[in-house]
């Protein structure tokens, strides 16, 4: 193992769009919605420790999930547990990362990944990331990994591929697109240009610091100040505290790699899967009758076909005539609605929350 090589680990999100078995209280970082007998955080952590010093693995949580991130994963060190006291998306999360790895190795190379994938192929996706944090060491470039469309997802973000650099699978990013309309999609899928992005981003550690401070916003402040406070041996809490509220909620591709030219797509190997709404846990999982996906054995289902049903221990369904629906039961929620709707479930969530009350959501 490469002793320059770090991960960081998010997990910090609600994963509201698999409301209601993901929650506030427990979210789907948390849960094994695959049914391997692991929830989808210690899933990523066995995945990068095969090849990935686990004293480098980083794990970036809310402070609201710490007891579940220990009680899951005690095998991580202490210190490398970061807990974010408010949520700003991704940008401040991996630039308090980025500083705290830095800290520790000025020459580290660090690959960023969420908690909510599915991935086949796991040889293959060692050795991409490892050739990916080879490709960074070498260069003062970042890099994100992109895997072939097979279908014009709407629920995908993208990346254009510009002229290649290396080998045939490294190219310039052309452009990012997140969540396009269904007629883009189908033309990026036409076209041969575009990539799905995994939302696995790779760079040298300065180098991505270094991105930041270019940029003329807060983050720029945020580094500064930690960077001094943390040189100084002030109490880091406070600090990252000031840091966080002093920065837009806004994520790693619109706030950083959208923003500047330093930034390549390797075409990955891999099999990936972005599990992150009901509609794409659906495509990972095993089909019944009538294209149906059930995880309830006492479910029965009549003339119902493309469906997802999701029950606790103990409790009986009985549906009929529906297509294309989620039916999922969670503590004191049932949410039945269309599948792919994903606009119509934040809403949902949105309404529960404001009329009936937090605990619901």
């Amino acid at each position: 193992m490469n002793t320059n090589y770090y991960c960081v680990i998010l997990a910090g999100g609600i994963g509201s769009r698999l409301w209601p078995s993901s929650r506030q209280q427990h979210p789907k970082q948390f849960i094994d919605f695959l049914g391997c007998g692991e929830s989808l955080l210690q899933s990523t952590y066995r995945r990068f420790a095969r090849f990935i010093d686990p004293d480098n693995i980083v794990v970036m949580s809310h402070q609201q999930y710490a007891d579940l991130v220990r009680q899951q994963l005690p095998e991580l060190p202490a210190d490398n547990l970061l807990l974010e006291p408010m949520r700003r998306n991704t940008v401040p999360s991996v630039a308090w990362a980025s500083i705290e790895i830095k800290r520790r190795n000025a020459d580290a190379c660090m690959v960023v990944t969420p908690s909510d994938q599915m991935i086949s192929r796991t040889e293959l996706f060692e050795q991409d990331i490892v050739r990916g944090l080879d490709y960074v060491a070498q260069h003062e470039r970042m890099l994100v990994m992109g895997i072939g469309p097979t279908r014009p997802a709407t629920n995908y973000g993208y990346v254009q591929m510009g002229d290649c650099v290396q080998g045939d699978d490294i190219f310039r990013v052309q452009s990012f697109t997140e969540k396009p309309e269904r007629q883009f999609a189908e033309m990026f899928l036409e076209s041969k240009e575009f990539l799905w992005n995994t939302g696995l981003f790779v760079s040298k550690v300065s180098t991505f610091i270094g991105s930041v401070e270019r940029m003329a916003n807060p983050f720029v402040e945020m580094l500064e100040d930690a960077e001094n406070g943390l040189q100084k041996g002030d109490d880091v809490m406070p600090l990252v505290e000031d840091s966080f509220a002093k920065c837009p909620n806004v994520s790693l591709e619109q706030g950083i790699l959208e923003k500047t030219d330093g930034v390549d797509v390797m075409l990955a190997r891999f099999g990936w899967s972005d599990i992150g709404t009901w509609d794409a846990l659906y495509d990972v999982l095993p089909k019944a009758q009538q294209g149906n996906v059930v995880m309830a054995p006492q479910a029965m289902l009549y003339d119902c076909k493309d469906c997802i049903v999701k029950l606790p221990a103990g409790k009986v369904a009985v549906v009929q005539g529906l297509d294309d629906y989620v039916i999922v039961e969670e503590g004191n929620v049932l949410v039945i609605c269309k599948k792919d709707d994903q606009s119509a479930l934040r809403k949902f969530v949105n309404d529960v929350q404001m009329n009936v009350g937090e605990e619901f959501v």
